[in-house]
């Protein structure tokens, strides 16, 4: 394997960047965690002319339809963020930010709204500063790419013993398994940050999470995403894939046909490939089917996030129902107890949820009627926890057809996740508002059909393995919601980035 040490100015990286030559492989690499105090510490390092750490790339084979070829990042991806970040005013030193005047390239991708630009108010940094960061080099190594193996070999190598890494990021470094990407698919799923598995670093910030109280202008919401919105999670907690945590409980569980301990030596086993718990897992993942167990799992998420919602708009509704008393403390616990009693019941008793609100009452103080570990719980008390927490809610269920179920609340994930993907990928996605004009006569739009043909044919052109999608009934401008919103008497639901309209409206205008 050649490797080669080089220096490369922050210019010519900027110019890969833009161009979506630098890409992120999301088997192994994490999301943009950096805080703004630690992408500021890098920066002061850089104008101090500071040596900062080694910069390690992987470079690509030309590949796919276009025949580009890539530049894949093995360890710098938060520092190339950083760096990047302050070039197109994600955030400022001192007061001061970089001049754009001074870089043709990013001032072209500002003027192409690809980010933008701080106000007057906000001071520019000098010419020579500006110049001088530019042509800062970086210290970057790279070699082959074309083993995939050797590749996440040499990261988990990297990140083993990372002190900034979390417990489950530890563990996700550097393995593959069957097992470790079910359970990073479904994180991704469940969070609704999916994407290709190859991703552009510029587009890295389109799946990225930010807190209200640390923005980075990401565009996930730690607030509003399931886990953080009821409370089962700190925002902390989803930084340091606490979440994943959760899921690979919640599927050994499923996969084992009973619980298993929680505690953080069994889930190190379950990703050290040469532990016998690992190789169990593997033997069961591969006779009950990764995509059924998928399926199970988005379906009775989505069936108890539709009871907890059901139940009430307010946010920390499940934290507040199991555990009354004024807290910040997860619930993980409580979570646990009661998505496996909902899995047995849906999955292996086929009933189904009633009545919301019955149900949330039922799980009133859970926390207190269960043993709940601080660090750790064991089995057997989860088994306990597991039959108190049906035993509360079953006769709030009823009898009902599996499949219809999952044309209800089982897709709604999958929804919502097609629409994320759609910020990435854009040439496989296309929003229609509906087929007629949004003037006041109302009538077809007589383009509209050759139209959703093209774009068809447009879609079709992706490549003969890449799926695409044309919705129609959905507004991508909030000008045209607005619109229909006025026109039709409706109130637009908001899904990520995009308002659902639908096409009743225009049903009945035209009788």
């Amino acid at each position: 394997m050649a490797v080669s040490p080089k220096g490369l100015s922050v210019q010519s990286l900027y110019r890969d960047y833009r161009d979506g030559t630098l890409v992120i492989n999301r088997q192994y690499q994490r999301k943009l965690v950096w805080t703004v105090g630690e992408k500021v510490r890098l920066i002061e390092s850089i104008l101090l002319n500071y040596p900062i750490p080694l910069i390690l790339l992987a470079e690509k084979p030309a590949e796919g339809p276009d025949g580009k070829p890539t530049v894949e990042v093995i360890d710098g991806m938060q520092r190339l963020n950083a760096i990047f970040s302050f070039i197109e005013h994600g955030f400022s030193i001192d007061g001061k930010c970089f001049d754009l005047n001074e870089f043709a390239r990013a001032r072209q991708a500002k003027e192409q709204g690809l980010f933008e630009e701080f106000g007057e108010d906000v001071s520019r940094l000098d010419p020579k500063t500006c110049s001088d960061f530019l042509d800062y080099q970086l210290a970057v190594t790279a070699f082959s790419g074309e083993d995939e193996k050797r590749i996440t070999d040499i990261f988990g190598r990297i990140n083993s013993g990372g002190k900034q890494l979390s417990d489950q990021e530890r563990r996700q470094a550097g393995v593959l398994s069957d097992f470790a990407e079910l359970v990073r698919e479904l994180g991704a799923e469940l969070r609704g940050d999916v994407s290709k598995e190859r991703l552009a670093l510029h587009d890295m910030p389109e799946i990225s999470i930010e807190t209200a109280k640390n923005p980075h202008g990401y565009k996930l919401k730690a607030e509003e995403i399931f886990w953080c919105q009821q409370g089962i999670l700190r925002t902390s907690d989803l930084r340091d894939s606490d979440d994943e945590e959760m899921i690979i409980d919640l599927c050994a569980s499923v996969l084992l046909g009973g619980p298993v301990d929680g505690t953080r030596v069994y889930r190190d086993n379950l990703y050290d490939l040469s532990h016998q718990d690992a190789v169990e897992i593997g033997k069961r993942l591969n006779a009950y089917g990764k995509d059924q167990i998928a399926n199970e799992v988005k379906l009775v998420f989505s069936a108890l996030r539709s009871v907890v919602e059901g139940s009430s708009a307010e946010s920390n509704h499940f934290r507040k129902t199991v555990y009354p008393t004024p807290t910040s403390n997860a619930q993980k616990s409580p979570f646990y107890a009661t998505f496996m009693a909902f899995f047995d019941l849906i999955i292996k008793e086929g009933m189904f949820p009633d009545d919301s609100q019955k149900i949330m009452g039922c799980l009133n103080n859970l926390a207190s009627k269960i043993e709940v570990g601080q660090k750790q719980t064991k089995a057997a008390d989860r088994i306990t926890n597991i039959n108190l927490t049906k035993g509360l809610i079953r006769d709030q269920f009823v009898k009902k057809d599996v499949s219809a179920f999952q044309h209800g609340p089982g897709v709604i994930l999958d929804f919502e996740n097609s629409i994320s993907r759609a910020k990435t990928e854009t040439s496989r996605y296309e929003f229609k508002q509906g087929f007629l004009r949004l003037d006041d006569n109302r009538q077809m739009d007589p383009e509209i059909l050759k139209t959703i043909l093209e774009t068809i044919c447009a879609i079709a052109n992706a490549g003969p393995d890449a799926s695409g999608y044309l919705y129609v009934g959905i507004a991508d401008k909030d000008s045209h919601a607005d619109r229909i919103a006025h026109l039709d008497g409706i109130k637009p639901l908001r899904v990520r980035h995009v308002n659902v309209v639908g096409i009743e409206r225009e049903a009945k205008i035209l009788g």
